[in-house]
């Protein structure tokens, strides 16, 4: 039997059926914003709860014992100095007989993982240290992306580089996360200890550059030429090219080359071209008229980018600011004469007697954008970069008397002993072998 109720509701007058179907309308409105609202209630519970789980896991416990294992983050599995950093902590532990862990963060910043972590991941119910080698932005991100599970009871060491003499504001909130920091570098720890709270102990603890490889030249590898003096600068543009500097280097080779009789070419290698085009295509326009120029964009592994400086003369950096200087230092241990500005923290392990330090002035930070707004960095005097650099392309033996000096150089980076008893003072409690 059919209904009758369509043909009711149709024989209604229309004035009638219009206001039935406002009401029925609103009623839908006010249910689906009642649904909303239990919805919107629902996610800012589930929110505040993340957020104070994360507040109690972060929570720094003063029982949390400095014992093994080692577990380091960091983009570990990325191609840059960032990477390498980290990579450089897990094989210096492991050569000091620690057990190691390591968690990648490279896929969730947005890195390609080119190297594979070899290193296990740490366990839930493991406890001992944690060194994060990712700066606060990073960090803060992280432990909110894990709600701090990560850090939960273990000892949390942050290691943070910087370039400038003084931190960004908003590194101020990692410090609640971290029960200690350290740097790659004096220079760097000053900055970070002079913004820190007193309870957070800041602390140089530089890279153990010593246990880089050490491979043999290979010219033909990269198409260099076996009679020439081969300079090389290296520098990744997610770094900036205003603190890099690349610019000064080409004009002081440039002038150099035009001082001494010797062929000389300058390799110049460049990282991150995908984040900053336009800056890659003001080199590439730049050093279109000077063949004794080579641009190398190609990836190269950490071994890979040993062999290319094997294969060189010289490392140039006229850098504004380092927090620590890893090509220079890969130089020195490679027994390369390295030149470079005079300031910052790579100033702290070339010594004089195996390095070239070139003066310079001190100036504002300018023009950088986001990454460095305010404080000063170094301008290198390009007229002594360029007399120094012809002197070093144009002399065989004081390039030789450079390189056999770098075999005294006494820096902790280059010396297993040192680096092993510096990390023995910060973290007594692991088991270190006799």
């Amino acid at each position: 039997m059919r209904t009758r109720l369509p043909a009711l509701w149709r024989g209604l007058p229309a004035p009638i059926r219009r206001a039935a179907h406002q009401g029925l309308s609103s009623l839908r409105n006010g249910a689906n914003r009642t649904v909303q609202a239990i919805r919107d209630g629902r996610r800012a519970a589930a929110e505040q709860a993340a957020r104070a789980r994360t507040a109690w896991r972060a929570h720094r416990w003063p029982g949390a014992s400095p014992s093994g294992p080692v577990t380091v983050v960091g983009f570990l599995g990325a191609v840059h100095g960032l990477g390498e950093g980290g990579r450089m902590l897990v094989r210096g532990f492991q050569d000091g007989g620690q057990d190691v862990r390591a968690l990648d963060l490279s896929r969730d910043v947005g890195f390609t993982v080119d190297i594979p972590c070899e290193s296990p991941a740490p366990r839930p119910w493991e406890r001992g240290v944690v060194i994060s080698h990712i700066n606060p932005p990073e960090l803060l991100y992280w432990i909110g992306l894990t709600e701090g599970r990560e850090i939960y009871r273990r000892r949390h060491i942050g290691y943070w580089a910087w370039e400038l003499e003084e931190i960004p504001e908003d590194w101020l909130p990692a410090f609640d996360l971290v029960d200690e920091v350290w740097a790659p570098s004096e220079f760097a720890a000053r900055a970070i200890r002079a913004a820190a709270p007193r309870r957070v102990k800041v602390t140089a603890a530089p890279y153990p550059v010593y246990l880089n490889p050490r491979p043999a030249a290979d010219r033909a590898r990269f198409d260099l030429p076996a009679g020439a003096v081969v300079v090389l600068m290296a520098f990744d543009l997610r770094s900036t090219a205003q603190r890099k500097n690349p610019y000064a280097a080409l004009r002081t080779f440039h002038q150099a080359v035009s001082m001494t009789p010797r062929e000389a070419i300058l390799v110049c290698k460049v990282m991150g071209v995908e984040h900053a085009p336009q800056t890659f295509q003001d080199l590439q326009a730049l050093t279109a008229d000077m063949p004794a120029v080579r641009l190398m964009t190609q990836s190269l592994s950490a071994q890979d980018m040993a062999v290319l400086t094997a294969s060189c003369d010289i490392v140039l950096s006229l850098h504004r600011s380092e927090g620590y200087g890893l090509l220079l230092a890969e130089a020195i241990w490679n027994g390369k004469a390295a030149i470079a500005t005079g300031w910052s923290a790579n100033a702290e392990f070339m010594d004089p007697a195996s390095s070239v330090l070139v003066d310079y002035q001190l100036t504002s930070v300018r023009g950088d954008g986001a990454i460095y707004t305010q404080g000063q960095w170094a301008e290198a005097d390009e007229m002594d970069a360029a007399a120094k650099l012809a002197r070093l392309i144009d002399n065989d033996a004081w390039r030789q008397a450079l390189s056999k000096a770098t075999a005294e150089n006494r820096h902790a980076s280059f010396q297993p002993r040192a680096w092993t008893a510096l990390m023995k003072t910060l973290l007594p409690g692991l088991n270190w072998p006799a």
